[in-house]
């Protein structure tokens, strides 16, 4: 688990540049909801049955751009309590939170799901999505 942490805290660390609000700050709040759902298979569920299922399937999708979805829509489809949850846990307020999950969440599922498939993201857990900041963010 140590070299897990290390790995996330570089990717991080690399993308946030240091400033709290961007693209480190989003990845970091996506690999927490990742955590909390426990795996994006489950958190693709979760968004799905909240709501959001035509932008995740252009998400998932390998013939058709991402549909962007709004921070209400994100925290429609999660729940209050858990954007509350990770707002209280990096210091930033629920709206704040829900927009940069907005941004997030289609490029985390997009990339996820090379071949097309939701399945693909079944058992995508933490050391996956370390794998594709650092193969793809960090470019």
């Amino acid at each position: 688990m140590a070299l897990m942490d290390t790995l996330l805290n570089a990717a991080t660390q690399a993308l946030s540049g240091g400033n709290a609000q961007g693209q480190g700050s989003m990845v970091e709040m996506a690999m927490e909801l990742v955590q909390q759902q426990g795996g994006l298979g489950n958190l693709i569920g979760r968004l799905q049955q909240g709501g959001l299922g035509d932008a995740l399937n252009s998400w998932i999708s390998t013939e058709q751009d991402n549909v962007p979805v709004s921070g209400s829509e994100v925290q429609n489809a999660l729940g209050s309590d858990v954007i509350a949850q990770i707002a209280q846990k990096f210091g930033f307020d629920n709206q704040q939170v829900s927009e940069l999950l907005a941004k997030v969440l289609p490029m985390l599922v997009d990339n996820a799901t090379p071949n097309g498939t939701a399945q693909d993201a079944d058992g995508f857990g933490l050391d996956d999505l370390a794998s594709m900041v650092l193969k793809n963010f960090l470019k």
